[in-house]
Parts: structure tokens; sequence; C-alpha cells
């Protein structure tokens, strides 16, 4: 790549995985998706006007959905952007994933005329020694700020502790004065931060069904001043966090439909969040059902389009729906966490070729207790449920198979499947 041409800015920030919730809903908050370079349709917010939400956005807009860990800025004469994107692969290199979640909404600065921000709820500690590393290790890749610069920034009435900071490394809130922070509004009166706190209060307990992790540093362009900000790269960490030594765990999970797979991954999955045990959400030809798994919902080009660019570490077709799980898998295994996969029976040999060390959990049911979940989930009628029953029996578990029986509560079962995935 080109060296510094001038007005080319950079920045260090942190913005969720693309496939996550949390990436999802600040795209269509700010009405901008810094990655695609789309612009979306913001949510409708009840008492706040479609203009009002667009301009109290404005500004944070510009910026994209994200946690700044270094402030931008322009390129130091004599380096390239390559030569910025190996540091920063490098420090991702160096670093494991940080669960942040659960996250709370925030007025920052005063009460009559802050912005409002996600931040978390207890900040880890390792969140300000990764921004402070960012900030010292990167210091040598950005140019002075110039004197207007430093003016507009001093207006602000900094504190000398500040300045300090300003003129040491650029920017005036980093190192003991960074917070963490994902800014979803400019300034805002008290009238209108009622009604926008209220609703985005109500989404938080739903976002928190995915833990928020830092785990990439990413890097944001912005090619003009006053442009908006693209994501150029986005560097994942690489180093393991399984500090026993014991290689990471993928459990494969399988059995026939009305057995009760989604309803124990669930289970689990609200048990272990942010632990160490990552639970892959799938990908499916098939809208989204309340009560139903809880997975990514494509229609079949959309599906083909991720297959032919290689997202997929597996996939298969079954019942006329297109299933994928997503490479990110393959990542959170190099990073030592345990994996849990939603799998097909019928895919299981090509899975074995793919994971050879996979571990097997056989979920069953009677056929009177898979009969009446059928029945009870409304998709089909009795002849297709009946076919349905008809190939349950076509497949058995083999002998390495962890099987586990859950015809009564789901508490017996789901602490089974606990059992195994902690053991």
């Amino acid at each position: 790549m080109a060296l510094n041409g001038g007005t080319l800015r950079y920045a260090i920030y942190f913005a969720p995985t693309p496939e996550s919730r949390w990436w999802q809903f600040g795209c269509r908050w700010l009405g901008r998706d810094p990655l695609s370079g789309k612009t979306l349709r913001q949510f409708s917010i009840p008492g706040v006007k479609a203009q009002i939400l667009k301009e109290l956005t404005a500004e944070p807009r510009r910026y994209g959905f994200h946690a700044t860990l270094k402030p931008p800025f322009v390129l130091a004469d004599g380096v390239s952007s390559d030569e910025l994107f190996q540091q920063v692969e490098a420090l991702a290199n160096l670093h494991s994933p940080i669960v942040i979640s659960p996250m709370k909404l925030q007025c920052i600065g005063s009460a009559s005329g802050g912005f409002l921000a996600l931040v978390p709820v207890d900040e880890p500690m390792q969140l300000a020694a990764l921004a402070a590393t960012c900030v010292e290790q990167l210091d040598a890749f950005r140019t002075p700020p110039s004197p207007a610069e430093l003016s507009r920034r001093r207006a602000a009435q900094l504190s000398s502790h500040q300045d300090d900071l300003l003129q040491r490394w650029g920017y005036p809130y980093v190192m003991d004065e960074w917070r963490f922070h994902m800014t979803l509004t400019g300034r805002l009166s008290a009238h209108d931060q009622k009604p926008i706190a209220a609703w985005v209060n109500a989404q938080l307990a739903e976002l928190a069904v995915d833990p928020l992790v830092l785990d990439a540093l990413c890097v944001f362009q912005q090619a003009t001043p006053g442009e908006a900000f693209q994501m150029v790269q986005r560097f994942e960490f690489t180093r393991r966090d399984n500090t026993g030594g014991e290689p990471a765990r993928l459990f494969y999970l399988v059995g026939p439909s009305g057995a009760g797979k989604d309803s124990l991954i669930e289970y689990a999955r609200a048990r272990l969040s942010g632990s160490a045990v990552e639970f892959a959400r799938r990908y499916i030809t098939r809208p989204v059902e309340t009560g139903g798994e809880y997975h990514y919902a494509l229609n079949p080009d959309e599906f083909q389009a991720r297959s032919l660019r290689g997202a997929f570490a597996m996939q298969w077709k079954s019942h006329g729906q297109y299933y994928g799980i997503g490479k990110e898998i393959d990542r959170w295994l190099a990073q030592g966490k345990d994996v849990v996969v939603n799998g097909s029976r019928e895919y299981l040999d090509e899975a074995r070729v793919l994971y050879p060390e996979l571990i097997l959990i056989w979920v069953r049911a009677s056929t009177v207790t898979l009969r009446k979940r059928l029945a009870e989930r409304g998709r089909e009628g009795g002849a297709a449920i009946e076919q349905r029953l008809a190939r349950a029996t076509q497949f058995t578990p083999t002998p390495d198979a962890i099987v586990i029986e859950n015809n009564a509560s789901l508490g017996d079962a789901g602490e089974l499947l606990m059992r195994v995935l902690t053991r």
C-alpha cells in the first residue's frame, strides 16, 4: 500500500464480530454498516421521530459502532498502511479474548447535555491495559497533532493532566483517562434521553443472550476529512486462553427432531455464558420462529454466497433447508475454547473427517415423547410427523457416542449435558 498521503486517517477500534447480535444492533441503531458501507434503516423508537433519531446519531454514525482503543490519526511520514496493519496484527496475536458483558446504558457528561453509550457493568482490568498497549505500541505510526488541532482540543477545557496526554499521545482521553464505551448518540437533552434510554434498556436483555467479547483489533479508515470511517481490517486474537495445555474440544450434538437438542443447547448456553465454551449459531434457510432455534436466517442466495466465500466450516442440506456452521468455530478452537455444534446425523461422517477428535453427543427420546413434541411444535401435520418418526429409527448411536436420554424434565437432561461440557 502507498505511504501516507496526508489526509488519510486510521483508528484502532473494537467492533463486534459481524455475525453477532451486538454488531447487527449497533449498525441498525446508527443506520450504517461500516464494513459493507451500506446505509441501513434505523429502528423505530416510540416517542422519537425518525428524523430526530437520525440527527441525534449523526456524529457516531460517521465513525461506526465501535469502542476506541487508539483514536484516529494521520500516518506519520515514511510509514505505510501495510506496516501499520502488520503491527496491529502482531498485537492481536499476543492477546486472548476478553468477555465484556453485561453492558449497561450510561449518559456520559452532564445529564442535561451528555451523550448515551454502552459501557460494561464491571469493566475488566484487561481492557485498559489493552487500550494503553495500542496507544503506546502504535505511537510511531501517527503524525503529531497540528497547532490547530491542539487548539480545538484545548477548547474543551482540559485538565492539566489531560493536556499532558494530548501533547504526549495526541489525544487527551487515553491511558488513565480512557474508559471503554460504545457511543450511541451525540449530545442530547434530558427530554430526548428518556424515550431512547427506555427503548435501549429494553433491548439489552435480548442482546445479553450473546456475550459481548472483545476478540479482535479493527482498523478503521477515513479517506478524507468529514467522510465516514470504514472497517478495512479485523485482526482476531489468536492467543490461546486454555492455560491447562489440554486441546480444545468440539462437541457435536445430534438427535432426531423432537429430541430436544435446541432446548438443551439453550439450557447450557445460559449457564455457561462468559465461560470458555462457545456455542455455534447455525445459518439456516428458514425464518427464525418464536420459541424455536436461535439461528441466522438466510435466503438460499445468501447462503450460497456465503458458501462460495468459504464462510462455512460445515454445511449440509436436510428437509429442504440448507444448514451451515460458520468458520468462527475454527477461531474459537485455536483460542483454546471448547465449541458446541448443533449437528446432523447424516453429516456425521463428513464432520469426523474435518474434525477427527470431535466428541459426539447423541440426544434421544422415546417415540411417544417425540410424537408429542413434534405435534406441539406445530410445523407439520400427522403424516409428516410419522415420516420423521420413521426416519428417527434409521440412525442409532455409534459406540463412541455419549447418549443423553431426554424424556423427563429439561433440567434433568440439561444437567447431564452440563456435566459433559464442563468435566
